[in-house]
């Protein structure tokens, strides 16, 4: 009888996303193994450590460390904003027209300065910060007292703030450091998994650890699904991105699929944003030349978490090359 072996050896050309899953798996069922074998545990062991280092560099490879905080406050925020704006909306149709006047004119602010709290942070808080030296209008500022909006208003004030001085203090981790780290604890993998391999067949050839052998089944199931998901990843529905600067590309969806599972996917092109808006980039080289391209959908910027669907066209839209990008209107 023939016994049975983890049959893949390296994983060297499958892509972060994939690679980093993989890992995971094994991880995580070599830790669960029950043996007193002490080959094994060190081994075990010894993978465990380089995932560790491999999984810190992949998850900050995504995003910046403080990127979450100030996607907090910057939800916490826009709160107050839409209650400020729904609220003036209300009044507005208010049948006493002295009241309605107030909403209009409140209202306004909002209109004139496109308020929307899907915008990138960055360019949300220059929105607020123009519509604060309004709302300090002498008349305004009566309007909002009347409407009982003065206490919202001073607090979307507040967070912009703190939201502003925390992207002033947010360390800056740098793409190519980040990016050199992440190669090196691939590299390290490599060799802690080829060596880690290599010793569960051994163990199990010659008898030593017959209680590795369900470990082993679980392990080539488990590579044997995610090789079809990476061959499935070039054949399945696809999503169009288009822009007259780097013209028409078609990029694979798969089911209940994210935008940073193209990204992950598609590292040479696609990129999160780290200027606190945590958004897509494009990383094309006609993109860079124009300041980079963000992707949108409606004119609406498309985050990581957001789902893809391959019936809608996506958008790459022009950000100028300047400090804390702005976006523009979508070609």
């Amino acid at each position: 009888m023939e016994i049975p072996q983890i049959e893949k050896m390296n994983w060297v050309r499958a892509s972060t996303a994939f690679y980093w899953e993989v890992m995971k798996r094994t991880d995580g069922r070599a830790m669960n193994v029950e043996t007193e074998n002490q080959l094994y545990l060190a081994s075990a062991q010894a993978f465990h450590q380089a995932f560790t280092v491999l999984d810190d560099a992949y998850r900050r490879s995504q995003a910046s460390m403080e990127t979450k905080p100030i996607g907090d406050l910057d939800d916490e925020r826009d709160i107050y904003g839409m209650v400020m704006e729904n609220v003036a909306k209300q009044w507005v149709r208010l049948p006493n027209e002295s009241m309605a006047v107030r909403g209009r004119r409140v209202a306004q602010v909002f209109k004139d300065l496109d308020f929307r709290a899907s915008e990138a942070i960055t360019a949300e808080n220059g929105k607020i910060f123009n519509m604060e030296q309004r709302f300090a209008e002498a008349q305004l500022v009566e309007d909002l007292a009347a409407m009982g909006l003065t206490d919202i208003n001073t607090e979307l004030n507040r967070l912009t703030q703190l939201i502003e001085t925390k992207i002033g203090e947010r360390d800056d981790e740098k793409a190519e450091r980040v990016k050199g780290e992440l190669k090196a604890a691939r590299e390290a993998m490599d060799v802690a998994y080829q060596n880690f391999v290599k010793m569960v067949n051994a163990l199990v050839l010659t008898g030593a650890a017959s209680e590795l052998e369900p470990l082993v089944a679980q392990l080539n199931s488990a590579y044997q699904t995610i090789e079809e998901q990476i061959k499935q990843s070039k054949s399945m529905p696809t999503v169009l991105v288009d822009s007259k600067v780097v013209g028409n590309h078609r990029y694979s969806v798969p089911e209940f699929a994210t935008w940073q599972t193209i990204v992950d996917q598609n590292e040479k092109v696609f990129a999160v944003a780290t200027d606190g808006s945590n958004r897509i980039i494009s990383l094309a080289t006609k993109a860079s030349k124009v300041g980079g391209l963000y992707l949108t959908l409606n004119g609406v910027a498309v985050k990581p978490t957001d789902a893809v669907d391959a019936k809608k066209k996506y958008t790459l839209a022009n950000v100028k090359p300047q400090p804390g990008p702005t976006p523009v209107e979508p070609e």
